[in-house]
């Protein structure tokens, strides 16, 4: 894309549609309401916003997995606890139990570096830059969704 003819409203909305990430979830209606209003008028705001809201709708999903496979793990972590309770009340948490307690943290990391790589897409964009995400930015560009009839960037 030709980064020359690029307005302040299209990188605007651009940036504002990667850094909506922050609010995990509702990102995703802002990405695409970016991409319905400046399908026609700007190409490149178009692409940057339907390629926002398809990332935030792939982390959104993989984070809800991350936090169902914690779940799960927590709750199975907790058996063995409630068997030893009426044997010996006053004993330490089985090792299991730390180790899901521990790994609650994995879903809020992975959270946190989407939240980043957000980010930086908003700041690329503002800068009037070519931003594609890994995968998904490649993979939308060879299938032609985003294209319109317009070529205004």
């Amino acid at each position: 894309m030709n980064q020359r003819n690029r307005t302040t409203e299209s990188r605007l909305l651009a940036a504002l549609a990667h850094g909506a990430v922050a609010t995990q979830g509702i990102g995703i209606l802002v990405g695409v309401v970016v991409y319905v209003t400046e399908r026609e008028k700007s190409r490149y705001a178009a692409f940057q916003g339907l390629q926002a809201a398809l990332f935030q709708l792939a982390n959104l999903i993989i984070t809800i997995g991350l936090w169902v496979v914690w779940g799960i793990l927590y709750g199975l972590s907790l058996v063995p606890l409630i068997m030893q309770a009426d044997a010996n009340p006053d004993a330490a948490p089985p090792p299991i139990f730390w180790i899901a307690m521990i790994s609650m943290v994995l879903p809020l990391i992975y959270m946190v570096l989407v939240g980043l790589y957000g980010m930086w897409g908003a700041v690329r964009t503002w800068q009037g830059r070519d931003f594609k995400y890994l995968l998904i930015g490649g993979w939308l560009e060879k299938s032609g969704l985003w294209t319109t009839g317009s070529q205004v960037e």
